[in-house]
């Protein structure tokens, strides 16, 4: 082994075996599919398709990645190779997903041992190779990647140089002859792009692939291994509790998430891929805020919604510059087993983390956890809002995340300018190629109009947390419940006044109970020692309760005023003052118990303000000085004074906080009187009320009988009734009372057979009305129905004309192509046609020439060769049930094809 210098120093050498520890990286296969549909999705690639195929070249199972993008020099094609290299900048706003250097590496040497790039810019055409099983087989101590490169003519740059790195393509590779490799790179199509083939694809130890393409034909899974229960599926490490979503195993379902907004198609195996505007198509759909605290001055946009497809499938899907890192990643109440946040879905850009080097998670570090938590406070108040508005609106006891749901807007993707146009709601089918000329929306019908703005200045959440509030709300009252002491204290002053000078004299200790008298003297002591010195005590405790946003502030003593001279008269006066107020206070209390809790907290803080008002002033009045008192004895009484005042402050203290307890359990018991009297108040409101609905009903019926009276006394039929019967009274014949009240109830009863009569008819009327008017509703709304069908239809045959006129014209378009690749075909047919009469003609020529025209007869069965691939790759994006795989390009089965296609093209536009 020679090792490499540069400058006398030596260079790090690069092991072979390196390829596949580095490969080693993608846990996961799909993960280094990813890698190969970033490269072409990169800005400086900015491809607009990408084709990923499986194939079988020289009986080996391969898997093809084509793209139609800028391709690369054989440079970048060697920077590609190595290890590190990355000088992807944004452009046009597209800010590019690699950002180490070595996904192709590292994916391409996952999925198989052996890989060849083709790749043309539209100056040069390259080829490299990076293969596993050619060093191996060389015993190469170093990784060697060897490259060539063609120019327009299709002939080797530095021929000389180039020599090796051809040999040992044509050796170790599926492609024997330059012509093939010139076959492969025609078979790009148009100009630019790059064609990537890998095969000795990774299998397991029974010798499958680790690929299953024959479950569905349109798609690669990975196949389904039996688990320790003996049930089959394909579950990633981090979901083994979890309902594995089909991401997971089909690559079709992952292709359709991995990119936050696409920008490109993804054609698999024959079929584009529907992709999806991930954050477009859920939900009940809200938007949330984060402020990460590490960012300054920086908003994070979370999105929230339910799944529409499967409610099993939720969590956060972390993208990072556009691209999937983490999906349906569990935060918050989704990790408990409580069935909260079910089907709740999260999307998030965090582009100010780091993702791993196989782009497939973060680094954990304290941002990242941070965020995690952050995302996971979000998500339960989106739940809890959602759940309460959403059981509001079906009050059926269903459950929000077992509601049927459909995504909020639909959005499309045009299949000519790869741009997003949202469509009106009640579209649900659409045809397999859209274009902007489809839209429904005038103002986004052309290719040339640009997407619908985003609200990317977010700065509020677009939904109220009302829930939250309230839970706030609750937390604070059980604190407040749990710690009275504040409250008390301020409510002591009011049932305890502080007492006045002159009352600590002598009765002072008969008020105070025997079991501080102890202390109370060795008070007395402790101030006869310190008389000569100020007592100071503290002005003011705080005592704060955070709580997010809140903060309370409540004040146990407040500071006191300097000490002013009153009488004691004046103290008198102002006690009883607060007396009366607080007995008012509770006088009006007593009289509306029935205005609830306010009220009692209102009248609480009103009493509240009076005691503090109180508390400050009280203890700061002095005695005032008498000035007939003896001059000598002015030093004693100045000193018992300042005793008093003293002995008055400590009494005042120790008092407020025995009798803090006491507060609080008497204002809890005021509390439970107030609820009993608020439900009292309640039943007699009822009771009330029944009464004054009894008397109204009594009062109606008296009136009804003052009205029946009156009219008999009017009435000429009653009058010639009651004279009829005075009549009979005089003629002896009146009637019993017995038979009187017989003949009343009779006619009461007829009367009410009479009522009934009336209503039935009256019923009978109103049915015929309805009747009468339903079925003329029933008609006007038949003739209504039939016009929107009409409109219906005429809308639709107005959709299908711009279709049919849009593939009339790509029709029209291609058949012009084809007819001039027909007509080359068929210039170059007579040409080799002449060619050969030409030698069957010349029988006198020498047997080189003989050999020259051989070559030259199989360089122009090459060129007819590709040709026809590329006849045939354009025959199959006309006829997608022809299978190329399987047509033999040497003989003119292509060229009966494309006969066959012309003839139809003419057929169709001669009709």
């Amino acid at each position: 082994m020679t090792a490499q210098t540069q400058s006398g120093i030596l260079l790090s050498a690069l092991c072979p075996k390196f390829l596949h520890t580095n490969s080693t990286s993608h846990t996961w296969p799909f993960s280094a599919v990813a890698e190969l549909i970033d490269n072409a999705y990169d800005p400086d690639v900015n491809a607009k398709q990408i084709w990923i195929d499986k194939t079988v070249i020289n009986e080996n199972i391969c898997l093809t990645f084509t793209d139609n993008g800028n391709g690369m020099t054989s440079e970048k094609l060697h920077k590609m190779l190595s290890f590190g290299f990355s000088d992807k900048v944004s452009m046009n706003g597209r800010v590019p997903i690699g950002l180490y250097g070595n996904g192709f590496k590292s994916g391409s040497m996952r999925i198989g041992k052996d890989a060849i790039i083709f790749t043309k810019n539209g100056e040069t055409m390259s080829v490299g190779l990076l293969s596993q099983t050619y060093l191996e087989s060389t015993k190469a101590e170093h990784v060697v990647v060897p490259i060539v490169a063609f120019n327009k003519d299709r002939q080797l740059f530095n021929l000389t140089e180039s020599k090796a790195s051809l040999r040992a393509i044509l050796e170790h590779s599926l492609f024997s002859t330059e012509q093939k490799l010139l076959a492969e790179l025609d078979a790009i199509m148009g100009k630019k792009g790059t064609r990537i083939i890998i095969w000795n694809l990774r299998r397991d130890n029974s010798g499958r692939t680790e690929f299953e393409f024959d479950k569905d034909k349109y798609d690669i899974r990975i196949p389904e291994d039996l688990d320790e229960t003996g049930k089959k599926g394909y579950k990633k490490q981090e979901r083994m509790d979890q309902v594995v979503p089909e991401s997971d195993y089909s690559l079709r379902a992952y292709c359709s998430i991995l990119y936050l907004k696409p920008r490109m198609q993804i054609i698999l195996r024959g079929q584009k891929v529907k992709t999806q505007l991930v954050s477009k198509s859920l939900a009940y759909i809200e938007r949330d805020v984060y402020r990460p605290k590490f960012l300054a001055a920086k908003t994070v946009r979370i999105t929230f919604g339910f799944n529409c497809r499967n409610k099993d499938h939720y969590g956060i899907m972390m993208y990072h510059k556009n691209r999937l890192i983490k999906a349906y990643e569990r935060v918050g109440c989704q990790l408990k087993a409580n069935n909260m946040g079910v089907g709740v879905v999260g999307i998030i850009e965090c582009n100010f983390l780091k993702p791993t080097h196989n782009k497939q998670d973060f680094d954990y570090t304290n941002e990242y956890r941070l965020t995690i938590a952050a995302l996971g406070e979000k998500l339960n108040d989106y739940w809890n809002e959602m759940k309460v508005k959403k059981n509001a609106e079906y009050p059926l006891n269903l459950p929000v995340e077992d509601i049927q749901k459909r995504p909020d807007q639909t959005w499309v993707q045009c299949d000519s300018c790869l741009k997003w146009r949202k469509l009106p709601d009640g579209i649900d089918h659409l045809p397999e190629k859209w274009y902007c000329s489809l839209n429904p929306d005038p103002q986004f019908r052309s290719c040339i109009v640009p997407e619908e703005p985003e609200d990317d200045d977010l700065v509020h959440p677009t939904y109220e947390k009302t829930y939250k509030k309230k839970d706030k709300e609750k937390f604070k009252m059980k604190r407040l419940e749990c710690n009275p002491q504040p409250c008390n204290e301020l409510l002591y002053v009011k049932s305890h006044p502080v007492p006045s000078i002159k009352d600590f004299a002598t009765p002072v200790k008969e008020s105070v109970p025997r079991s501080h008298l102890s202390s109370q003297a060795d008070l007395d002591n402790s101030l006869k020692r310190r008389s000569s010195g100020g007592l100071t005590l503290p002005n003011a405790k705080v005592t704060k309760y955070e709580d997010d946003e809140d903060v309370i502030i409540l004040e146990e003593n407040s500071t006191p005023k300097p000490s002013v001279d009153a009488d004691v008269t004046i103290v008198k006066t102002e006690q009883i003052h607060t007396e009366q107020s607080d007995t008012q206070s509770e006088n009006d209390v007593d009289k509306e118990p029935c205005e609830g809790n306010s009220s009692l907290s209102n009248s609480i803080c009103d009493s509240e303000q009076k005691s503090a008002a109180t508390q400050t002033e009280v203890p700061n009045l002095a005695v005032k000085k008498e000035e007939a008192v003896e001059e000598d004895m002015d030093g004693q009484h100045s000193a018992q004074q300042a005793i008093l005042e003293a002995e008055a402050k400590s009494y005042a203290l120790n008092t407020s906080d025995q009798a803090a307890g006491d507060i609080g359990y008497q204002l809890s018991e005021l509390r439970n009187e107030l609820q009993l009297v608020n439900e009292e108040k309640e039943n007699y409101k009822r009771q009330c009320e029944m009464l004054m609905e009894k008397v109204k009903k009594l009062e109606m019926k008296i009136v009804e009988m003052n009205d029946r009276y009156v009219k008999k006394e009017t009435c000429h039929q009653s009058t010639e009734t009651d004279a009829t019967v005075l009549l009979g009274n005089v003629n002896g014949n009146s009637e019993s009372p017995d038979q009187m009240a017989f003949q009343f109830e009779q006619t009461l009863k007829e009367i009410e057979k009479l009522t009934e009569h009336c209503n039935t008819l009256q019923n009978l009327k109103a049915e015929c009305s309805k009747c009468s008017s339903s079925g003329n509703k029933t008609e006007v709304d038949e003739m209504a129905v039939q016009l929107d069908d009409v409109f219906r239809q005429l809308d639709k045959c107005s959709v299908e004309r711009d279709q049919y006129k849009n593939e009339v014209e790509l029709l029209e378009m291609e058949k012009t192509q084809m007819g001039f690749q027909c007509e080359e075909l068929k210039t170059e047919v007579e040409q080799l046609k002449a060619t050969i009469s030409q030698m069957t003609r010349s029988d006198d020529s020498t047997t080189s020439n003989i050999e020259a025209s051989m070559n030259y007869s199989d360089r122009e069965s090459l060129k007819l060769r590709s040709l026809r691939v590329n006849v045939g790759q354009l025959l199959a994006s006309i006829m997608p049930d022809l299978d190329l795989q399987q047509v033999n390009y040497d003989i003119d089965v292509v060229d009966e094809i494309l006969g066959q296609v012309v003839e139809q093209m003419h057929e169709i536009s001669s009709t």
